[in-house]
């Protein structure tokens, strides 16, 4: 779990207080803990130079015994240890020493032998005294060494004050100091302290908290402008003239200067993304490591896979399939030598015919990229078919306006003449009368022709309204029905969602419309369904008109939009063709597919409105 800023500044200043509070809490213990064992160092030499002093009066008061040998020591010893044990102020000076001094655990004098000459225990007198440490060793050590020695289990340390009598040494005054009554001395007030730190301590990090808050009050204000950022809107300024105000200021700034970035790059970025959009051709960029950094969209047709799942990953992985496109795609990135357009047919692929090209990029004959670029050898042919349909309907219309004009007119005159020939013949009875008839209805379809000629070839004069593609295809349905009832085809309109308006001649288009939906139903002479099916990109709408018909023969697709050409009995020949034509005045495109005895059919692409 991550710690806010706020709680680790609080934690900080808790510590750097914690820290202080022991430094000094140290140092007051190591100094009341000298100060009390100093205190007792000086009660018990206190009372050791009062023993001292009582016990060297008791001596001066006292007469050697007439011939005693003062140079024997047992005699000299027997002596003072008598006269001192036999004193009574001596024995109520050891006495209060030991019941009024709390840290003392006795009060004795020994000779030069160790021997107990006086001792506040009378049993003791007499026995030989085992010494205890000194008092000065636990006094000198250091403070942790004499708090463990004060809390560990009771020892007895000893403070001595040596005795002569006459320039010689007699012994010394010893007291005994307990570590069990010093620890019962100072131990309220190393408590007290204790207690003092903790207050401190918990004063502090309350005092830290509040600092805290205070301080870092206007960072919640600078994260919600970082959050407004973030999200594209405006930051709210920061009213302060410290540094917190000017911190806010310049992140204001910033979020400015960011803000026009990321427009010129979000308006940078659609604009790529709609010229990629708009490329036939798929694009591929890798950069110095073999890592595609760039997919256009166009090229998931050529690969199978989504643009987004193979950027930032090896061509190695990328192109690890065992068709001939990747196999040849590995073997130019293996020997990074450029390669222009190579053909490659994948059978089965949607795209079974390909143009794929791979340019390396150096600089100074360093490796720094490749661009590969995959096109559609398939599509461009059926392009340059239907570039070659047109020009040939184009020469045809031309031709065919030339030779319609000149037509129209002797035509005219020949109705003119039969008639006036009809009337001058009108008593020859009807030897004659059926043959000019017959001659009559012939010159009147030939005319017929002729006209259809001229409307073909006639410029047209657009006249483009929003219109609804559903509500289109409906008045289509209802045109349509009485062909469809007599051939028991059933008419469905697959709606695909929402759909976009589309700019066109209503009249024109929907002519065309009804000449293929006439067509499939025609096309279908023991029943079945057509099925209109609408699908919308970002830039166009496409119309699927399908049957189940008995489909195009292979040799009569190449020519079923040229003019006057048919394969149904009495057809005229001229549906498709006016349906090609009109698509192609509405910047349109028509394109089919067809299988014999499954049906055929026809796209139908206009650009949105």
């Amino acid at each position: 779990m991550r710690l806010s800023l706020k709680a680790k500044l609080t934690a900080l200043i808790s510590v750097l207080v914690l820290l202080v509070v022991l430094a000094t809490a140290s140092l007051y213990l190591s100094h009341l803990t000298r100060q009390a064992l100093a205190e007792v160092d000086s009660r018990g030499r206190y009372v050791a130079n009062e023993i001292y002093l009582q016990a060297k009066t008791v001596l001066a008061q006292s007469r050697l015994p007439a011939g005693a040998n003062p140079a024997d020591p047992e005699f000299l010893r027997s002596f003072v240890q008598s006269h001192l044990s036999s004193d009574p102020g001596l024995a109520s000076l050891l006495d209060s020493a030991i019941g009024y001094t709390p840290t003392l655990y006795y009060v004795a004098i020994t000779d030069t032998d160790n021997h107990v000459l006086v001792h506040n225990d009378p049993s003791e007198i007499g026995q030989r005294f085992n010494p205890a440490p000194p008092f000065q060793e636990l006094l000198q050590s250091g403070v942790i060494e004499q708090l463990r020695v004060i809390y560990g289990p009771q020892r007895v340390y000893d403070v001595n004050l040596p005795v002569e009598m006459g320039g010689k040494p007699m012994g010394a005054v010893r007291v005994g100091v307990s570590t069990l009554f010093v620890r019962n001395q100072i131990t309220p007030e190393l408590r007290d302290a204790l207690e003092l730190s903790v207050v401190i301590i918990l004063l502090a990090t309350f005092s830290a908290g509040l600092l805290s808050l205070r301080v870092l009050r206007p960072l919640e204000s600078i994260s919600r402008s970082v959050d407004r950022l973030a999200s594209g809107e405006a930051p709210v300024p920061l009213n302060r003239t410290d540094e917190w105000g000017i911190l806010s200021s310049k992140l204001n700034l910033l979020g400015e200067q960011m803000r026009g970035e990321k427009a010129a790059f979000v308006e940078l970025k659609e604009n790529l993304d709609q010229l990629f959009s708009q490329l036939s051709d798929g694009l591929l960029l890798s950069d110095k490591d073999d890592r595609l950094v760039l997919a256009t969209p166009a090229a998931a047709r050529f690969l199978d896979v989504e643009p987004d799942a193979i950027l930032h990953r090896p061509v190695a992985e990328v192109f690890a399939r065992s068709n001939p496109l990747d196999a040849w795609l590995r073997e130019v990135f293996h020997t990074r030598q450029s390669s222009r357009w190579q053909s490659i047919e994948i059978p089965g692929h949607a795209i079974p015919r390909m143009m794929v090209s791979a340019q390396f990029v150096a600089e100074q004959d360093e490796h720094v990229g490749c661009l590969v670029t995959l096109r559609d050898a398939s599509t461009r042919a059926q392009i340059e078919d239907q570039i070659d349909v047109a020009t040939r309907l184009a020469a045809l219309s031309r031709l065919m306006s030339g030779v319609a004009h000149e037509v129209k007119n002797p035509l005219n005159a020949m109705v003119l003449q039969v008639e006036i020939l009809k009337t001058k013949l009108a008593n020859a009875g009807e030897q004659v009368l059926p043959q000019l008839d017959i001659l009559n209805s012939e010159i009147r379809r030939l005319d017929r022709v002729v006209k259809t000629f001229l409307d073909f070839t006639r410029p047209v004069e657009l006249r483009p309204t929003e219109t609804s593609i559903e509500n289109l295809v409906r008045e289509v349905f209802v045109l349509a029905e009485p062909q469809a009832r007599q051939n028991n085809v059933r008419l469905v309109f697959e709606a695909n969602g929402a759909l976009p308006a589309l700019r066109v001649d209503r009249d024109l288009f929907k002519q065309a419309l009804l000449n293929l939906v006439l067509n499939g139903c025609q096309a279908m002479p023991s029943g079945g369904e057509l099925r209109v099916t609408p699908r919308a990109t970002s830039r166009y709408v496409e119309l699927a008109i399908a049957d189940q018909g008995v489909g195009i023969p292979p040799e009569a697709r190449g020519k079923i939009f040229s003019l006057f050409y048919t394969t149904k009995p009495g057809g005229s020949g001229i549906g498709l063709a006016m349906s090609y034509r009109i698509l192609q005045l509405h910047n349109g495109s028509i394109e089919f597919t067809s299988e014999p005895n499954q049906g055929t059919t026809f796209r139908l692409t206009l650009p949105r409105a």
